[in-house]
């Protein structure tokens, strides 16, 4: 029989402190809005940064997208530099640097020389900016994750962190919209010589922004409690919060992992690869297959919310197990809906794809930081999901591309993303917590490691 513990019982704030609460969990979700233009714009115009960085060779096209894909890579140590802040610093200082670096990144590429001005420093100029740029978003996705879990109400942790799901698609959206914008306001000439430079203005302005901004937000109470547990111990005692994710969470980083890992190759090809896929098989031009990439954005901002109530009223792996269900029997149909030449139908399949891949992020949103214990939770979700987000995020599009050469088989992307669901996914369902009906403090507490 266990005994109660007053410390996991809700405390009622004041109405200051609530309004203060909401505030810091507004501007917390809106960071990811920045954080998806950030990576978004890059690949929107990356015909033009080929151009104007690293000259008109044949391969200069690949060579933009490879640095671009570098960006990734910086992710992992950014999530182990950032997480390390953001378990003994706090969760709000290491958003605000994580700001700072974003307006640098795109402020840097706005304001860089091109090849024909400084050769090839203009190329080495773009991979610093890029891998900056990488090594800052390291921090975002996660950080945010973190800071709306530990900032909701106990039975609300799935609806507050959904809206920052659901604002990553907001952020792409605004990168094509503005980019469109542009595209058809200027002539060729201007846009391709500085017109394209407002792009990456406007995100560091954005990114400028949230460093205001983040600076108002209040800590969480988990890091709080962790201040002051922390000033009672021994400085010679105290390890870093990552050695600590790693030796006492393993479990838990594994399963962001996994999580992370059905959720970027359902994002990444579900509906961000869904333009390339239709143009390459139904040899629909580029401005259909952008309206229908739109379609499969408008439609995962839609539904997300919904299924981060979902996961909070029917429980965390109850609703990834039925996700799980729907993946496996829609995503090769879905494909196959893609590739029919009536705009009706290829709608229809972008939605089937949209929604599960939408539903995942919202219930995994919150799900993942659960699985760890205050000490270590930012840096401990920020490998997992980091790690999962190179492997299976950036490559998944390559890969699937890969396949479809190599065998000829249209599904093929299709067929990969059901195979990642079903490996990943079934070992989930018996390694997770869930732990969406427990307080905060219950959620902390290292003796509910064990899986429920």
């Amino acid at each position: 029989m266990s005994t109660h513990d007053p410390s996991s019982e809700p405390v009622a704030l004041s109405p200051e402190r609530e309004r203060g609460r909401r505030r810091s969990m507004l501007v917390a979700a809106f960071g990811t809005v920045v954080e998806w233009y950030d990576f978004s714009i890059y690949f929107y115009v990356a015909t033009i940064l080929t151009a104007q960085f690293f000259g008109d060779q044949a391969d200069s096209l690949l060579l933009t997208l490879g640095v671009g894909a570098a960006g990734f890579l910086f992710r992992p140590l950014g999530a182990m530099v950032f997480g390390h802040l953001g378990d003994r610093v706090g969760r709000k200082q290491a958003l605000v640097v994580s700001a700072v670096l974003m307006a640098i990144s795109m402020l840097g590429i706005a304001l860089m020389p091109t090849y024909e001005t400084i050769g090839i420093w203009a190329g080495v100029g773009m991979v610093f900016f890029r891998c900056l740029s990488g090594f800052s978003v390291g921090a975002e996705y996660t950080g945010i994750m973190v800071f709306l879990m530990e900032s909701a109400k106990p039975g609300k942790r799935g609806a507050a962190a959904s809206w920052a799901a659901a604002n990553s698609e907001v952020g792409a959206l605004l990168a094509v919209g503005s980019g469109a914008l542009l595209a058809n306001t200027l002539s060729d000439e201007a846009m391709n010589s500085w017109g394209w430079r407002l792009l990456f203005v406007l995100g560091a302005v954005l990114a400028a922004l949230m460093v205001p901004l983040r600076r108002m937000m209040e800590e969480t109470d988990t890091f709080k409690r962790l201040q002051q547990a922390e000033q009672k111990k021994d400085p010679a005692l105290q390890r870093s919060p990552l050695i600590i994710a790693f030796l006492e969470q393993p479990r838990a980083i594994l399963v962001a992992f996994l999580i992370s890992s059905i959720g970027s190759v359902s994002y990444f090809l579900n509906i961000t690869y869904v333009p390339t896929y239709i143009e390459e098989v139904a040899k629909v031009p580029n401005s259909g297959t952008l309206a229908l990439g739109t379609v499969a954005a408008v439609v995962a901002i839609v539904v997300t919310p919904f299924f981060g109530l979902a996961s909070d009223r029917f429980g965390r792996k109850v609703s990834l197990a039925a996700l799980m269900v729907v993946f496996v029997f829609t995503t090769i149909p879905a494909y196959v809906l893609l590739s029919n030449t009536s705009a009706a139908v290829a709608v229809a399949g972008c939605a089937f794809l949209a929604i599960p891949a939408a539903g995942w992020s919202a219930v995994a949103a919150a799900m993942v930081p659960e699985q760890f214990t205050g000490t270590s939770r930012f840096s401990g979700m920020a490998i997992g999901y980091n790690v999962a987000t190179v492997l299976f995020g950036g490559l998944s599009p390559l890969i699937a591309t890969a396949l479809m050469s190599s065998t000829g088989i249209t599904l093929a992307p299709a067929i990969y993303a059901t195979v990642i669901v079903v490996v990943a996914g079934v070992p989930t369902l018996f390694l997770a917590r869930s732990m969406g009906s427990k307080t905060l403090a219950e959620c902390d507490r290292d003796e509910h490691l064990v899986p429920a």
